[in-house]
């Protein structure tokens, strides 16, 4: 029986990206499904940050995140260089898209890559279309949908559901049945023995 997770993350998180790449890791060893939880770190109208000219996030991103990448084998750039941040709200509405189409996975790692290696904008349609197609779905109607606003409520209800419901602060949040790892961890064994030690 596969060990089925909930992830609460967010696209524009590099954290979240150095977790998808640990089960990635353990994948060889482990059946592992994963549902991903919308988080948007910035939901509009709230102002986008500026993380490419942040030097403290920099000094951060440095010290704890690329002993991370190394580990894991990622070439991310830290932070990438899109001012300001994207907005994610249409990338997750693109997710449930991908959902429907058991393309979720491969969505959520295009999307991922796009923008911590590419440096691509995530928050522009035409890149979310073009990205799509990359990931196996058909652009015009990934197309046609988000411009219609398919999926917005169920994306804007995930969430408030998130932060609200489950008191998600941190992302990403891992949720395997009722116990939950916020933050990720520091190695991919880590990982596999806190998925062991609560896996049914």
């Amino acid at each position: 029986m596969p060990i089925q997770l909930k992830i609460a993350s967010d696209f524009v998180c590099p954290y979240c990206y150095v977790l998808e790449a640990m089960i990635g890791q353990l994948r060889p060893a482990l059946d592992i499904e994963i549902e991903y939880l919308p988080f948007e770190l910035t939901e509009p109208p709230k102002p986008q940050v500026d993380t490419y000219n942040d030097p403290e996030r920099r000094a951060r991103y440095a010290e704890e995140l690329e002993p991370l990448c190394r580990q894991v084998g990622l070439a991310m750039c830290l932070p990438p260089n899109i001012v300001p941040r994207p907005y994610t709200r249409l990338a997750f509405r693109g997710l449930y898209i991908a959902r429907e189409q058991n393309l979720e996975e491969a969505y959520c790692h295009r999307i991922f890559r796009a923008y911590f290696e590419e440096e691509r904008d995530i928050g522009s349609l035409q890149e979310l279309v073009s990205l799509a197609a990359e990931a196996g779905l058909d652009a015009a109607a990934f197309q046609q949908a988000l411009e219609g606003g398919q999926w917005e409520a169920e994306e804007q209800e995930a969430v408030r559901h998130a932060k609200q419901d489950l008191d998600v602060h941190v992302v990403p949040t891992v949720f395997l049945g009722e116990h939950r790892l916020e933050g990720g961890a520091q190695s991919a064994q880590e990982l596999k023995d806190w998925l062991l030690a609560h896996a049914e």
